[in-house]
């Protein structure tokens, strides 16, 4: 695709918000590009062949009907809860996302929380256990960083698209049922480095509210081997039911839809132009369990995650007063407020509100290229575990993709807001830009 001497095939990235999907940023990209003047010669010049077609009676193809807007694709899901660079192919240069997806370096930065462990090993799930941190460090921190440098061994998230007797590891997570074992994976961590220390109660950041349900509780307490970690104070649980039912005329619990066929939460952050400072994770969309995965595994069919709760600030605002060395059953049992059979709760356990007390644990950021198909979650999890305590992963952002790197060649999703002088330019800046990128990419590939 490509009118003169203007090159419209390539790939370039975008900085993606908190909040959104990327199949609806791509969506947005995708209409603004059709819409533009840039393409619009493109563009034309399909619609007309389409129209030759047609007077000659020629019945259209498949791929002809479908080319009356800008061919475009996303390279690799980024889940809702993470910001930072995901890449586009535009016309042929869909053909090089999957080199993109599974044959490159990735970078990300996450922040982990100390302390207690989820079901997802986010702070978007629900608490299974806790574990004191008396002896977790920054020095102690630093030091274990260096057992997962170089080629690890990792075991992938329960909430994983992989299948195990034909059935979604997902599904088993979901419904409650006994979690098989899944073989730890061989990764490869080139840089991997903590950049900011947050001693307990001077940070922003909180273990969730929600506490697993009884009925799910079992499975995920012998999958994250608390036995063997030891120490840990398993959570009461509640009494709410948390194995996920399925409508007798719907299948499968659905998110609420907008008008336009985005996400609610979608359409708020086109409206509130989401801070993109990437230090909160309140996205209020129950997030789809594929884009849980910041790997490969994520560009699989996914399916539901267990309902976000409305939270219970006052059952947090009694755990942050404990002491490290306080015991899970010193703390009030105010259940869980809302309805765990709401298919499309409009709140998570990560938006309640400024009510909260400081998080008395400490929390570290850190930095990290890895390659393709690593789980950030999973090494949060590991992390805390090796540090003597338990962690969960509260913030995300993708840093790299490939010879996309932010601050330097990543366009910002905002841009596409303004007028097409303001994003056009860079668009065509590079997409021209790609055909050196992507032969130096393949280059370094054989080396």
């Amino acid at each position: 695709m490509s009118t003169g001497t203007q090159v419209l095939d390539g790939v370039f990235a975008v900085n993606k918000p908190k909040g959104m999907t990327s199949a609806h940023v791509c969506d947005e990209i995708k209409h603004k590009l059709t819409a533009s003047a840039l393409f619009a010669p493109a563009v034309q010049s399909l619609r007309d062949r389409k129209d030759e077609y047609r007077r000659q009676g020629q019945k259209l193809t498949r791929k002809m009907r479908m080319s009356g807007s800008v061919k475009i694709g996303h390279g690799g899901t980024l889940d809702p809860m993470a910001s930072g660079v995901i890449s586009f192919g535009v016309g042929e240069g869909t053909k090089a996302l999957n080199f993109l997806q599974k044959g490159a370096e990735k970078g990300y930065e996450a922040v982990v929380l100390f302390g207690a462990a989820t079901d997802s090993f986010d702070a978007e799930g629900k608490v299974v256990g806790r574990k004191g941190w008396d002896g977790v460090t920054r020095e102690a921190v630093e030091a274990k960083l260096e057992e997962f440098r170089g080629k690890v061994f990792q075991r992938p998230s329960v909430y994983s698209a992989l299948s195990r007797g034909g059935v979604r590891m997902y599904e088993y997570a979901r419904e409650g049922k006994e979690i098989p074992e899944l073989e730890k994976r061989e990764m490869f961590v080139t840089k991997l480095e903590l950049v900011d220390w947050m001693e307990g109660g001077t940070h922003e950041w909180k273990w969730p509210d929600q506490e697993i349900e009884n009925d799910r509780k079992e499975a995920f307490v012998k999958t994250l081997r608390f036995d063997e970690i030891g120490g840990v104070d398993v959570v009461k649980g509640s009494d709410q039911k948390g194995v996920a039912e399925e409508h007798p005329s719907q299948g499968k619990l659905k998110r609420k839809r907008g008008a336009n066929g985005s996400s609610k939460d979608q359409d708020e952050v086109k409206k509130t132009k989401i801070d993109k400072s990437d230090e909160h994770t309140n996205t209020k969309t129950p997030t789809p369990v594929a884009e849980l995965i910041t790997g490969d595994a994520a560009l699989q069919d996914s399916g539901p995650r267990p309902d976000a709760q409305v939270a219970n600030a006052e059952e947090i605002g009694a755990i942050a007063s404990l002491s490290k060395t306080t015991t899970v059953d010193d703390v009030n049992d105010g259940g869980p407020t809302g309805d765990s059979q709401s298919a499309a709760p409009e709140t998570t356990a990560l938006d309640a509100g400024p009510t909260q007390l400081p998080c008395p644990a400490p929390a570290a950021r850190i930095r990290m290229v890895v390659s393709s198909g690593f789980y950030v979650r999973s090494l949060c999890h590991d992390l805390g575990v090796a540090a003597g305590s338990l962690a969960i992963m509260t913030s995300l952002k993708r840093t790299k993709q490939a010879c996309f790197e932010l601050d330097d060649n990543v366009l910002d999703y905002e841009d596409f807001d303004q007028d097409e002088a303001v994003w056009g330019q860079k668009v065509a800046r590079e997409l021209n830009a790609w055909p050196a990128r992507f032969e130096a990419l393949q280059a370094r590939k054989e080396v």
